[in-house]
């Protein structure tokens, strides 16, 4: 007899727990008591520090560069310099530029006195243009200024014309070491190869066109815009005329080593004779001795012998033969108490009584004071500074004194 089976039996589901039908409120929470429950999952073991210490490391990687690649980034490289030093690029296609320091290389040094020498450098690199420093030289007296690559110190220097053999890329400096001066101890010290880097070029007076005389007051260094002048005024100022522009040039030093066989006597005579008759009383002062003959004398009376001329006085007493006659020099050496003094220069300056030139035109005459800062003010007056600005001021000094009539004065 078969029997009535109990409510929510069946034979195929025979062998399985039962679930109770979801309650109401179950319904409403939205919780599902017909869903198994979720197992619950075991935390992760620990390494043991033995297990850490034994494990394998993870492979690095390693930035490699084959033989192809390092061709190629080297051609880069090149040709990125290239680039650089091309001519349209504006910094690098001129010798100098007035706003950025340019390279140049030591390619020689010349040794004037124990204390100064003559430095060539070579512009960087080869082949550029030129015509900035051909304007200035066509236009009177300019300077460079020297960078110190540690410091990052700055000074001007006065370029020394070119002479024969020498490039147009090429920049001549004379330098006299200073016991504090941080360029100038720099240069000193440089070998040839080193690079030196150069800004300019700043022009400092620009010689006038109608220019008849200059006598130039020059202190030991002060002699390369000395020369600068000549090289202007004979190159880009000559007058078709006979008169032509004179240069007189007086040059002081503190050691006779400065200025080795800067002698001459024929050319101080001929000075005293043709453009200064009024040098009696001077005469009798030096007894009979122009002021660059030295005093001192050897045992027998006669003059000491002396070395041959510093390579800074051969191209002075070159200038002097090549222009015949209207280039005048004159040495003043302190230890031999021999100095441009105000007796010297009333000489120079109120001897002369040629005012107009054969043609009825009046000439003119300029004064130009260069050298360290003391011997400008001692001649001259010091220069003074407004608005960040450094300029002429007041003329002062031996010149003031004598106030020579018809004079321009400008001071280097």
């Amino acid at each position: 007899m078969i029997g009535r089976q109990s409510p929510g039996f069946s034979g195929f589901n025979a062998g399985k727990p039962s679930r109770a039908a979801p309650s109401p409120k179950d319904k409403a929470s939205g919780f599902d008591t017909t869903r198994p429950s979720a197992r619950p999952r075991k935390a992760p073991r620990e390494k043991t520090t033995r297990e850490a210490n034994n494990a394998e490391p993870l492979p690095r990687t390693r930035f490699r560069i084959g033989p192809g690649k390092l061709i190629f980034f080297s051609i880069l490289a090149f040709l990125g310099y290239k680039l650089y030093t091309w001519k349209p690029n504006l910094k690098r296609s001129i010798i100098l530029h007035p706003r950025a320091f340019t390279p140049f290389i030591l390619k020689s040094r010349e040794n004037v006195s124990s204390t100064s020498a003559i430095l060539n450098l070579q512009s960087l690199p080869k082949g550029q243009n030129t015509s900035n420093v051909s304007e200035a030289w066509r236009l009177g007296i300019w300077s460079v200024l020297v960078i110190q690559p540690e410091l990052q110190i700055a000074r001007p220097y006065t370029p020394l014309p070119p002479i024969e053999g020498t490039e147009p890329e090429q920049v001549r400096l004379l330098v006299r070491q200073e016991p504090q001066g941080e360029v100038s101890t720099f240069l000193h010290k440089i070998n040839r190869g080193t690079m030196v880097h150069l800004r300019g070029p700043r022009l400092e007076y620009e010689i006038p066109e109608d220019v008849d005389e200059i006598l130039f007051l020059a202190g030991g260094t002060g002699i390369a815009p000395a020369l600068q002048a000549a090289h202007t005024l004979f190159n880009h100022r000559t007058k078709p005329t006979e008169e032509g522009p004179e240069l007189r040039i007086l040059w002081a030093n503190k050691r006779r080593e400065d200025s080795i066989n800067g002698l001459n006597p024929l050319s101080s005579q001929q000075a005293q004779a043709r453009l200064v008759p009024k040098t009696q009383k001077l005469t009798n002062k030096w007894q009979g001795e122009s002021p660059s003959q030295p005093k001192e004398t050897n045992g027998e009376g006669a003059a000491p012998s002396q070395p041959s001329q510093n390579r800074l006085v051969e191209e002075v007493e070159s200038l002097k033969l090549r222009q015949g006659g209207k280039v005048i020099v004159d040495y003043f050496i302190d230890e031999e108490d021999s100095h441009i003094s105000e007796s010297v220069l009333r000489t120079y300056l109120s001897g002369i009584d040629q005012t107009v030139n054969r043609d009825g035109t009046p000439r003119r005459k300029v004064v130009l004071v260069s050298g360290p800062e003391g011997f400008v003010n001692v001649l001259a007056g010091p220069k003074t500074w407004r608005g960040g600005t450094e300029t002429q001021g007041p003329l002062g000094g031996l010149l003031k004194k004598i106030d020579p009539k018809g004079w321009e004065v400008w001071k280097l």
